[in-house]
C-alpha cells in the first residue's frame, strides 16, 4: 500500500484531500471520481430515500453540505493544461468513499483515516503552539536581531503560508527581505534576549542597582547606558542590549521609555536614561539587601 502521508494537506485551518489523490491511492481514474463527485452534487432529497425521514428544507441541507465540503479548483497535468478537480473535506470525502468496497478498499479507508487524524493532530497543535501569523505581524529570527513587520506571505501549493516577506528599517531605509517562517518567531522575546536580559540585570542588582538609578520616584529605574558600560564589566554586547531592554518586563524591571532626561538623584547632574518600573521582584530584591 502506497504511504498516504501525503494524501491530506491543511489549507485555511482546513484539512482537506483532493479527488487526484482519492484515485491515485484507491487505483481509480480520475475521470470516474469526477462523475462521482459531480452525482453527489447534483443529488436532491428524493435521490437519498432515507425511509421515514422527512423534511421541510429543499435538498435536505445538501447543498450546504456540499458548498462546505466540496470545491472545484484547477491544476496543470503533465502537458501544462489545466484540468479539473475537486478539493474535499474530510466530510465530503467519507461521502465520497462510502460506496467503494472490497478489502483493499476499505484497508485504503483505515489508512486514509489514520492520515486524517494524525493532519488533525498537527494542525491542533499549530494553533496550540504557534499563533497563526497575519500581514502586520511583529515578527523576529528564533536566532534574535531586529525586529520585523510581515508586509507579505507566500504560500505552498497548498496554501500554507511557507515564506514571508518582512519589512524593517535600517537607519533611514526601509529595507526588506524573503525569509522562511519556520526561522521567524512572533514571540517579541528570544532566547539569546531572554539570556541577555537575565545576565544584565543580575549583574546590576550584583553591583547594586543605587548606584546607577537617577530617579528619585520610588518604583522607577533610569540608568545611564553609558556609565553602566563603562564601570561594569562582562555584559552582554551594548548593541545586543537595545533590542532587548525594549522587551523587559516581569521578573525584570519593566520597560517604560528610553532617550528621556532625567536630573540625577545621585549627583544632581542631567544623563540620558533608559526607564524601567519596578515589579514585585524588583521590590523583594531590593528588600534583601537593605535586610542583609
Amino acid at each position: 500500500m502506497n504511504d498516504l502521508s501525503t494524501a491530506v494537506f491543511i489549507q485555511n485551518q482546513q484539512i482537506k484531500t483532493d479527488s487526484l489523490k482519492v484515485a491515485e491511492f484507491f487505483g481509480k481514474r480520475h475521470d470516474n471520481i469526477l462523475r462521482t463527485i459531480e452525482k453527489i452534487l447534483a443529488m436532491d432529497f428524493n435521490a437519498l430515500n432515507f425511509e421515514g425521514v422527512e423534511s421541510t428544507q429543499p435538498n435536505f441541507g445538501l447543498s450546504n453540505f456540499n458548498e462546505l465540503n466540496f470545491q472545484l479548483v484547477k491544476y496543470k497535468d503533465v502537458k501544462g493544461e489545466e484540468r479539473p478537480m475537486y478539493e474535499m473535506t474530510k466530510d465530503g470525502w467519507m461521502f465520497l468513499v462510502m460506496g467503494f468496497t472490497g478489502e483493499r478498499a476499505a484497508q485504503i479507508k483505515i489508512a486514509y483515516i489514520n492520515a486524517f487524524n494524525q493532519m488533525a493532530e498537527q494542525l491542533q497543535y499549530q494553533q496550540q503552539n504557534h499563533p497563526q501569523l497575519i500581514v502586520g505581524s511583529q515578527v523576529q529570527l528564533k536566532s534574535g536581531g531586529p525586529v520585523y513587520t510581515v508586509s507579505q506571505l507566500i504560500l505552498d501549493q497548498y496554501g500554507q503560508p511557507q515564506q514571508a516577506e518582512v519589512l524593517w528599517h535600517k537607519k533611514t531605509t526601509l529595507s526588506r527581505i524573503v525569509l522562511p517562517i519556520a526561522c521567524l518567531t512572533l514571540d517579541p522575546i528570544t532566547q539569546i534576549q531572554r539570556q541577555n536580559l537575565q545576565q544584565f540585570w543580575t549583574a546590576l542588582f550584583d553591583y547594586g542597582i543605587e548606584q546607577f538609578n537617577h530617579s528619585s520616584q520610588p518604583e522607577t529605574i533610569a540608568i545611564n547606558l553609558t556609565q553602566v558600560y563603562a564601570t561594569i564589566p562582562n555584559l552582554p554586547l551594548r548593541s545586543d542590549m537595545l533590542n532587548a531592554l525594549i522587551n523587559s518586563n516581569a521578573p525584570h524591571p519593566q520597560y517604560l521609555n528610553h532617550n528621556m532626561s532625567y536630573r540625577s538623584s545621585i549627583n544632581q547632574h542631567v544623563y540620558k536614561c533608559w526607564a524601567f518600573r519596578k515589579t514585585q521582584v524588583t521590590l523583594n530584591i531590593e528588600h534583601e539587601e537593605i535586610s542583609a
